[in-house]
Formats: C-alpha cells, sequence, structure tokens
C-alpha cells in the first residue's frame, strides 16, 4: 500500500505515525539553505481510493486553509505536483518525499516574501498538462529558454506568435507558411504552420495553456483570496466586486 512505502522511506526530517489503516500524522521540520529550522508543519496524510493527499491538521494554523497560489486546494490538501500522490510505491515513495520537502519550502518563502519561486511550480488544473506538452515540443524545436520566457514573462519570439494565432481555431493563420517556432524538417528546411500543428506546435500549446489557466481562474472566482500573497488573481477579483 502507498502508506506502507511512505511509511518505510521516512526522511530524518519528518516524523511519521500511524493513525489508522489508511491514515497517518507527520511532523516536518525542515532545514533552509540558510541553515535555519523551518517552522513545525504539523500534518496528516491520507490514503483515499488511489490517491494520497496531505492536509495541515489543524487548517489554518500554519498555513492558508486555501491558496492556488501557494498550491493549496480548496479542500485544503497540498498539490505538491501534477499526480503527486498517484501510484505511489516502494520505488517512487522517496520522491513523493521529495516532493513534500520542496512544498514546504516554498512554503517559507511564501511567507516571508509574499512569492512562490516559479522556478517550483506548474500552472494550475488542466494547464499543467498542457504546459508540459508545450515544453516538450520547445524542447524538440531547440526553443525552451524562449518558451520560459512565454511563460514567466511573456517575453520572446513563442509569446510574439500568439498575436498570429485565429483565436476561434486555436491555430496559427496562414498554415502554407514557415512555422514561427522554428521546427524544421531532418533537411533543415523550415515545417509549415500547418505539419508544425500535427506535432504539437509550442506557439499553439502555449495558446492553449493560457486559456485553461483563464478557465481555472473563473472557475475559483467565487472563493475568497487568503491575502497572503502579493499578487494573486482572486485579489484583483475582490477589489473589482
Amino acid at each position: 500500500m502507498a502508506l506502507d512505502a511512505i511509511a518505510d522511506t521516512v526522511p530524518p526530517w519528518a516524523e511519521f505515525r500511524w493513525i489508522g489503516t489508511r491514515a497517518a500524522e507527520v511532523d516536518a521540520v525542515l532545514v533552509r539553505s540558510s541553515g535555519a529550522f523551518t517552522r513545525l508543519f504539523e500534518l496528516e496524510v491520507l490514503h483515499l481510493a488511489d490517491e494520497v493527499t496531505v492536509y495541515e491538521r489543524v487548517r489554518g494554523k500554519t498555513l492558508p486553509t486555501f491558496c492556488p497560489e501557494r498550491h493549496i486546494n480548496a479542500d485544503g490538501s497540498f498539490c505538491l505536483g501534477l499526480r503527486a500522490g498517484q501510484g505511489i510505491n516502494s520505488a517512487t515513495a522517496a520522491t513523493w518525499w521529495t516532493k513534500l520537502h520542496a512544498f514546504l519550502l516554498c512554503q517559507e518563502t511564501a511567507a516571508e516574501a509574499r512569492l512562490w519561486p516559479s522556478s517550483a511550480q506548474l500552472s494550475h488544473g488542466d494547464a499543467g498538462d498542457i504546459e508540459l506538452l508545450a515544453e516538450q515540443a520547445a524542447a524538440e524545436t531547440g526553443a525552451s529558454a524562449a518558451y520560459r520566457d512565454a511563460v514567466e514573462f511573456d517575453i520572446g519570439p513563442i509569446a510574439a506568435g500568439l498575436s498570429r494565432i485565429n483565436k476561434a481555431t486555436g491555430r496559427l493563420r496562414n498554415g502554407r507558411s514557415s512555422c514561427l517556432c522554428g521546427r524544421k524538417h531532418r533537411t533543415g528546411k523550415p515545417l509549415l504552420r500547418r505539419e508544425c500543428q500535427c506535432l504539437g506546435c509550442p506557439i499553439e500549446l502555449e495558446f492553449k495553456r493560457r486559456a485553461a489557466v483563464d478557465r481555472f481562474w473563473r472557475s475559483m472566482s467565487s472563493l475568497q483570496c487568503c491575502g497572503t500573497m502579493l499578487e494573486c488573481p482572486l485579489k484583483a477579483t475582490a477589489l473589482s466586486s
């Protein structure tokens, strides 16, 4: 069972206690890069259905009860990464602990700087899967750096290429022209836009990702912002209402 594997791989910074056949408590104190200790995180770990989820034992004691920007879901569960709680076994349990470790350290950064480290996050909701596909497509075209610039700063050739997309179809216009992402045939000849579409053009995927991000925040618009982050779409919603 997943929790057995997690119990067998407890790292030195955590204390694991069973409280049921499918539930456990974890107390965690980590060492930060400065050498200082983090706060004590008192957590509850549940194995329900085929997924392991983690919560703060007393919701809101140390962390917000809900904050998408801090990757805390509306039910208080932590988002440790895309499908991080699924398929945990003896071979993958240590990775789960690594993800929890990174999550808790990022919480300390968020508490002090009111920012989540950009290098430690993936787009929310369905946009996360799209982002991974786009990263793969960008790597194939040698445009990994340009893709990160588009996601994090809205700059660079991929971000600029978004203005050439037909919003109704989600496709780059002028399909018989060379693709703006720079993908080429093995012969070195530029790939046409309509040919690149079949392989997963990073520009079109970025358009799709942004649409998914917008849908995610619209789905959250009725929930209250915790106010702990410098910038949050939920805060903007509250101020405009």
